[in-house]
């Protein structure tokens, strides 16, 4: 019995392994592409180390690489302390390697302090998931508020996209696209608190929704400060939104769970924030919305030949691309719940998915800044595909906990059973 307890143990952890690994792999994708834009390199160093620095850009290196700190504590043991030297040679080693390669392109610069304003932005993520640990962890099957849950999946992959609307809209009033993003994680961190953390504490509803408030303030730190870039007005709004929506959703999911045994919260969920993000997917696809022409026309390339593939381009192009896995992600969750693997959730989520992403290449078309691109809509399928393999992954894991948390039971009701026999 003992065997197969550590055989149970270690099923859910490699579980946690393989989905932190590929959602770390996903993060240092999207910083990588955000960091290198537009992909202009020489083959000998352009320049030398520089020490021009100020605070907007400190702050947003410690901001983007705390996910990372946080997501990779969630690959480690369940319960396992902190591996501090591992989690800092994550986040040297992610920005030493951006930092080397910047320094052969002429649009980009090499610093020092931006390695080490990185490097302890991921030692601040892993503390963070440290502290939070302490106070969430319960003997529920999953975490309240880890990567363990499908629905807060998609609070972690919001975050890359509020920097990608922040960097790609150039000051401009697209920035607003931030706040449905901001909307869409309120209610699934509110949803989440009520069905997972507050049933299972002795403590008053104030003292839960503390935490919430405190959660969410957190989710806005890291994703709409830096998409925000230094607008305090979109920063409030979208602190407030955040916070606002999480209150009422826990509110109304505690209700319905009073009111009702059926404890399956999450495709009401999915299905109240979908208007919400299928207005945010148009409306960033067709931004802005005046620039119609009566020509339409096709191309293969991301872009049509004169338009220029400058930075806030490619954070637009990857915007929608990384839009896409949220996408697929959703409809996996829509469709793949029964799914065994990749292989039979693959044709819906690549469907569906496609199918969206035409409507839309057609709909660009029309407008000569981007065109119907053959090239942006394979992204678009891929990124999808990679959001239902996330989800699937997820899934497992999930899975692999229940299962553990079976075997514990079994096992302490058979030493229950020894003792009374003795």
């Amino acid at each position: 019995m003992p065997a197969t307890r550590f055989r149970f143990r270690r099923t859910a952890d490699f579980t946690a392994l393989r989905l932190g690994r590929a959602v770390l792999g996903y993060l240092a994708l999207v910083t990588s592409i955000i960091t290198m834009a537009p992909f202009r390199f020489q083959w000998t160093p352009a320049h030398g180390l520089t020490n021009i620095w100020n605070w907007s850009d400190l702050v947003m290196n410690v901001l983007m690489f705390v996910p990372f700190g946080f997501v990779y504590q969630l690959t480690r043991p369940r319960g396992a302390p902190p591996d501090w030297p591992r989690v800092v040679i994550l986040g040297a080693a992610l920005s030493g390697t951006i930092e080397t390669l910047q320094l052969f392109s002429p649009t980009r610069y090499t610093s020092l302090l931006d390695l080490a304003t990185n490097t302890a932005g991921a030692a601040l993520g892993a503390w963070a998931f440290t502290r939070l640990a302490r106070h969430l962890e319960d003997d529920t099957a999953v975490q309240s508020l880890a990567l363990e849950l499908p629905l807060m999946g998609l609070v972690y992959q919001l975050i890359p996209l509020c920097w990608l609307i922040g960097l790609g809209s150039e000051g401009g009033a697209r920035r607003i696209f931030v706040l449905p993003v901001a909307a869409f994680a309120g209610a699934i961190l509110g949803t989440v608190h009520a069905a997972y953390l507050a049933p299972s504490r002795n403590r008053s509803g104030y003292q839960d929704r503390r935490w919430l408030v405190a959660l969410a303030l957190g989710w806005v730190i890291v994703a709409v400060v830096p998409g925000a870039r230094g607008d305090i007005d979109l920063i409030c709004a979208g602190a407030t939104l955040t916070v606002g929506i999480a209150l009422l959703r826990s509110i109304a999911t505690t209700r319905d769970l009073a009111a009702s045994a059926h404890r399956r919260f999450e495709l009401p969920t999915l299905r109240l924030v979908l208007p919400l993000f299928a207005a945010y997917l148009a409306l960033s696809s067709l931004w802005p919305l005046d620039a119609v022409t009566p020509t339409w026309h096709w191309i293969i390339a991301l872009a049509p030949a004169q338009v220029e593939l400058t930075q806030p381009v490619v954070y637009r192009l990857l915007e929608h691309v990384a839009a896409f896995t949220l996408a697929g992600y959703v409809i996996a969750e829509f469709h793949g719940r029964d799914a065994r693997g990749l292989r039979e959730a693959a044709p819906r989520v690549a469907v569906w998915a496609g199918g969206i992403s035409l409507l839309l290449e057609v709909a660009r078309g029309w407008y000569p800044d981007t065109g119907a691109s053959v090239l942006l809509w394979m992204f678009t399928v891929v990124a999808a595909l990679f959001g239902g393999w996330l989800y699937l992954l997820q899934r497992d894991h999930v899975r692999a906990l229940v299962e553990r948390r079976r075997l514990l039971a079994s096992l302490a009701a058979a030493k229950a059973g020894v003792a009374r026999a003795a």
